[in-house]
């Protein structure tokens, strides 16, 4: 895996890492509750019905320029009701999965076309029902009305090419903890210039565009 502006690395093997909580990747008593209440035979169904859950219970807001981003928790974010962009989406599902025993990454990106823009998703490591388990890639900003517009899909584990548009540029147990020459990921201000500075650290020849999967 390429190691330019690579902020923070995975360490797909630390389990244990992906399980406790974080600055934003809280849980109180009520997101217990969620995750209690969310019964299946395999962790696939588990994370759909989470995925669901969050649809069904919580509003995505569309104002991109609301104050509210990259400052709240897992439990403030439950609190209001409101989701305010994929950080607020990756967070609350990183939050409720592992209050259900399912490890959980946040993987935040950048477009590959410009350093203006970027996207969270989560990867969970999900066991089947002999025990086998793999880091399974999702989009948790995915509008969900049905657990079968759930998709998952096996994370690369060796590149960095999360689909055609976006890159990773950090693996992360909680976003709070991403930081680069001082600046971290606490407002949106903060979050352009993280992200115009790993645009111009990153070796950008490794940049994947032939993937089907987006």
């Amino acid at each position: 895996m390429k190691e330019e502006g690579l902020l923070q690395k995975p360490e797909f093997q630390n389990l244990q890492k992906y399980l406790k909580f974080g600055k934003r990747t809280n849980f109180n008593e009520n997101i217990f509750k969620i995750a209690k209440n969310i019964n299946e035979i395999t962790d696939g169904y588990i994370v759909r019905k989470i995925l669901l859950w969050i649809n069904q219970n919580t509003e995505r807001q569309k104002n991109l320029k609301d104050g509210r981003k990259f400052k709240r928790s897992a439990t403030e974010i439950l609190e209001s009701g409101e989701r305010t962009g994929c950080c607020d989406s990756s967070t609350l599902y990183t939050a409720i999965a592992r209050a259900k025993g399912i490890p959980t990454m946040q993987i935040i990106c950048i477009n590959k076309d410009t350093s203006k823009g970027g996207h969270f998703y989560v990867a969970s490591y999900l066991k089947d029902t002999n025990g086998k388990g793999n880091w399974i890639l999702i989009d948790s900003d995915a509008p969900v009305k049905d657990i079968r517009d759930v998709r998952l899909t096996t994370l690369n584990l060796n590149n960095r090419n999360i689909s055609n548009k976006r890159y990773a540029y950090a693996y992360t147990d909680d976003y709070s903890n991403v930081e680069l020459n001082g600046i971290r990921m606490d407002s949106i201000e903060n979050m352009n210039k993280l992200q115009e500075m790993v645009w111009n650290l990153l070796d950008k020849r490794d940049f994947i565009f032939d993937r089907e999967r987006d």
